[in-house]
């Protein structure tokens, strides 16, 4: 219908129903606006203060306001020979704390995504830990003269026929240890068919 077909209580209707949809849209906005306002704020605040909890060192924190000192036994362990048909070769290491204050590990990764790792100190156990998962706000403390323990799985069928002969997997460890933030232990095997 053409506008000049409409009556005028028809065109001024329609007139009147558009001013009513621009109000509600302004309406719509101002109350967006007015929620964003409120909830921006709130939303970094707490994700400053969860940052702050979860993700700053918590040495000061600490009752044992000692140095740490890691100390991994052993640093390497040669598997020997393996065959891809056997199943996964698992192995643990022991992470001392022989320092005099507390020991955090804050992150564990490997050297390849066919080697896995995980960590037990005392009753509490670690997500498992790979090459590319190492979860961001995941620590664990070893208290002084305590030892945790790095349980490592390496599977040597992940590869295939590409995987025979000589391997060696690194597993990384970062730790609040001023003199060695980061170490590693090694893995060594020889797979075959």
């Amino acid at each position: 219908m053409d506008n000049h077909q409409l009556t005028k209580k028809e065109k001024y209707l329609i007139r009147k129903q558009r001013k009513e949809q621009e109000r509600l849209r302004r309406v719509y906005r101002k109350k967006i606006r007015k929620i964003l306002l409120i909830s921006l704020p709130v939303i970094i605040a707490g994700s400053v203060i969860f940052l702050l909890i979860n993700y700053l060192p918590k040495e000061n924190q600490s009752t044992n306001q000692g140095t740490p000192k890691i100390e991994i036994n052993p640093q390497e362990y040669d598997a020997g020979t393996v065959s891809m048909t056997a199943g996964k070769v698992q192995y643990t290491y022991e992470i001392k704390n022989k320092g005099e204050g507390d020991l955090k590990i804050s992150r564990i990764w490997t050297s390849c995504m066919c080697t896995t790792a995980r960590l037990k100190v005392g009753d509490k156990t670690s997500p498992e830990f790979g090459m590319q998962s190492s979860p961001v706000f995941w620590s664990q403390k070893i208290a002084p003269e305590q030892t945790g323990y790095l349980e490592v799985t390496f599977d040597p069928a992940f590869h295939g026929p590409q995987g025979v002969g000589s391997n060696i997997r690194v597993v990384y460890i970062s730790s609040n240890d001023p003199k060695n933030k980061e170490t590693e232990v090694k893995l060594i095997t020889n797979v075959i068919p």
